[in-house]
């Protein structure tokens, strides 16, 4: 039994066939004439066929070339149907996980992006960062992180995963240049607050509360606004440990306050919990928090600065 020939070599026989002389069936290959004719003498000695009649270069099929001709337009049209399916699922991929959570979670999975996505797997994610609360029954996201006391309600579950704090920063060149040397006299300077909410232990009120003596010439509802506004020397701020801490441009102006620990909630409804993606985003979600927790609550060892301990 013959071997059988692989796809290059159907190629070759194909635009030879499709060709009136050797020089054409060449370029339409973009090789030599010379390579077309050593192909096809190679593949007429695998099948142990005469596929073209000799001449000086007319291309002619025998009847043997005629008779596989056929099967050999039928393997071009599997090839293209191959192709096109390879395509195809190079771009329809499964859809991306949608985590939706406020501007300060954002940001710690953002800054963890590359350990989260390590324990997902393959999957994408979609971080939809919002005050606003998107609905998991109407399918508007996949989780959503939490913050308060979620109970369990109708088709949706929810799990305590983490707890976050927050305390005030301001930068070193802020403090060196109103020469502020102690959290008293940081009490009196100048903050940059968040939009007033009269709503008693709010992040709002707690900070007019706590820079009473101090003033207020800039109010800025985005987190990281708040943030970049800090270190560029603005004033004081309040902000969440897992973002101040690290940073080394940036010192603690007062010990992160119990009344202002938020904890963290992974919701998701009873149909998604069944979608292998989410149950793994949701694995690796639960992973991620209780690995950093201590950064979170902003209990890590930090270096103190000009006699700020805190």
């Amino acid at each position: 039994m013959a071997a059988p020939p692989d796809w290059d070599d159907i190629r070759f026989f194909l635009a030879a066939a499709r060709s009136p002389t050797l020089a054409e069936a060449a370029r339409a290959l973009r090789v030599s004439p010379p390579t077309v004719g050593r192909r096809i003498r190679s593949l007429e000695e695998r099948l142990n066929l005469q596929l073209f009649v000799n001449g000086r270069g007319d291309l002619q099929l025998t009847p043997a070339g005629r008779a596989i001709l056929g099967v050999a337009e039928g393997m071009e049209r599997k090839s293209f149907d191959l192709g096109r399916a390879i395509t195809r699922q190079t771009f329809v991929q499964e859809p991306p996980v949608r985590i939706t959570c406020i501007g300060s979670v954002a940001l710690f999975l953002v800054r963890h992006f590359e350990e989260l996505h390590g324990a997902i797997g393959q999957t994408d994610v979609e971080i939809l960062s919002t005050g606003q609360r998107l609905s998991l029954a109407r399918n508007e996201a996949d989780i959503a992180l939490r913050m308060g006391r979620i109970p369990n309600r109708g088709n949706l579950y929810s799990r305590r995963i983490g707890r976050i704090a927050y305390t005030t920063y301001a930068s070193l060149g802020f403090l060196r240049a109103h020469d502020i040397s102690t959290p008293e006299a940081a009490l009196r300077s100048i903050f940059i607050g968040l939009p007033k909410n009269p709503r008693r232990g709010s992040q709002s009120s707690w900070l007019y509360e706590f820079g009473h003596q101090g003033h207020f010439p800039l109010r800025v509802n985005e987190l990281h606004l708040r943030y970049e506004s800090a270190r560029g020397g603005n004033g004081i701020t309040l902000l969440p440990c897992h973002l101040g801490d690290p940073d080394p441009e940036l010192v603690r102006v007062a010990s992160p306050p119990r009344e202002l620990l938020e904890d963290i909630y992974l919701l998701t409804h009873a149909t998604g919990r069944e979608v292998p993606r989410i149950r793994r985003a949701g694995d690796a979600l639960i992973k991620l928090f209780a690995a950093h927790a201590q950064e979170l609550m902003g209990s890590l060892p930090r270096r103190a600065r000009r006699g700020w301990n805190l």
